[in-house]
């Protein structure tokens, strides 16, 4: 299971070019396309850096679902 993103919060961090939770993430999982973060599934590790950064709380990663 990859980070969720919740599009109702996100405010691409005030309004950023480089969200915060594409910055974050170590894996190269989140990108910016279309005005809005979009995660890549397959190269997401799990490891919540992107919702930590993430100031709107948009992100998160549901703790049943966990692969680690």
């Amino acid at each position: 299971m990859a980070a969720q993103i919740d599009y109702e919060k996100c405010t691409m961090c005030g309004g950023l070019q480089d969200t915060r939770c594409v910055e974050a993430c170590p894996d190269n999982a989140l990108r910016v396309q279309d005005g809005r973060p979009v995660l890549t599934e397959a190269l997401c590790e799990d490891c919540n850096e992107c919702g930590k950064a993430c100031p709107d709380k948009a992100i998160n990663i549901p703790l049943e679902m966990v692969t680690f």
